[in-house]
């Protein structure tokens, strides 16, 4: 700072960190207010079992088509198959993930949102 130009004394470190902290309570009453909120838009559907054979992805995209769901869609499984997760993976507007790693940001920005009965058990007990 003391050269001609000028310059920065403290400059920000690249690993400044961002993030705001969020209670405990809090997060888990957005979740439920987001969850009761796509289920009253009826962009929440309960399925009983979500699995492929094998790692195409033309069978993924062959049952959400027939489902009725060409869009943006949210799957929750309560565990996620290797299958599952390659064939997923080359849909771009499409996301499989555990229960607890279904965060609010990722419920709100898909249209959709499928959750199997095993995984909604495990949601309800994360929320309880």
């Amino acid at each position: 700072p003391l050269w001609r130009g000028g310059g920065r004394t403290f400059p920000n470190s690249p690993e400044e960190n961002f993030g705001q902290k969020l209670n405990k309570k809090m997060y888990r009453a957005g979740l439920c207010s987001i969850l009761s909120q796509l289920a009253r838009e009826d962009r929440l559907s309960v399925i009983e079992g979500f699995t492929v054979d094998a790692p195409k992805t033309k069978l993924v995209a062959g049952k959400l088509k027939a489902m009725g769901l060409s869009d943006s869609v949210l799957v929750i499984t309560d565990t996620v198959d290797e299958n599952l997760a390659l064939a997923a993976r080359n849909l771009t507007h499409v996301m499989v993930v555990e229960p607890h790693h279904a965060d609010p940001v990722s419920l709100v920005r898909f249209d959709r949102v499928l959750i199997t009965r095993p995984a909604l058990a495990k949601v309800q007990e994360m929320l309880a």
